[in-house]
């Protein structure tokens, strides 16, 4: 009887030990598999041409609720122009400066106003120049205007737009944003 209860409590020892080693090596190559995983395929937010469409309505509504004839310009975030307008009466230029505008703020991830303001402090600086604040404009395709808005998704930029034609930077500015607020709720 007792040499039965040994064996009984031996293979209960084994089968413990038979559990564990499994959980571990399951363990073991899922881990495996979300290393492998992140050298694949990158899960990312992206702006779809009706988000991009709904945002271009609501800076040209604001435009127009002022009386502005602008172009504006929504890109995605390798740079790409997913939507870009002219309204009526706008001059000919501003649809190349609306995209410029926009571009600026992608590659530099903020306002193109704000990289215009680093330019232009570190141009009346002797200090070494840093990144974001070099002279006018250092990257094919940026432009040293303000008006242009990177479209952010937490900390990751997954476009840009921007408006030319009102009658300065911060109206671009404010009509640009004014197309960021139409979607925001859907930014998350």
């Amino acid at each position: 009887m007792a040499q039965e209860i040994s064996r009984r409590n031996g293979i209960a020892m084994s089968r413990i030990h038979v559990s564990i080693i499994v959980v571990a090596v399951a363990a073991i190559i899922a881990a495996g598999s979300a290393a492998q995983a992140q050298k694949g395929l990158i899960p990312q937010k992206a702006l779809s041409l009706d988000m991009a469409m709904a945002m271009a309505q609501g800076s040209l509504d604001k435009c127009r609720s002022m009386n502005y004839k602008c172009a504006i310009t929504v890109l995605d975030a390798t740079g790409r122009t997913i939507i870009a307008l002219q309204d009526d009466g706008a001059n000919l230029h501003r649809f190349d400066v609306a995209k410029k505008k926009a571009y600026t703020a992608l590659v530099y991830r903020r306002p193109s106003k704000d990289v215009v303001e680093g330019w232009s402090a570190k141009t009346a600086e002797p200090k070494p120049l840093q990144e974001g604040t070099m002279p006018n404009p250092p990257i094919e395709g940026t432009i040293d205007m303000g008006g242009g808005l990177p479209i952010n998704v937490g900390n990751d930029t997954i476009g840009a737009i921007a408006v030319s034609g009102a009658p300065g930077w911060d109206m671009d500015e404010a009509c640009a944003k004014a197309g960021i607020d139409k979607v925001a709720a859907l930014l998350k």
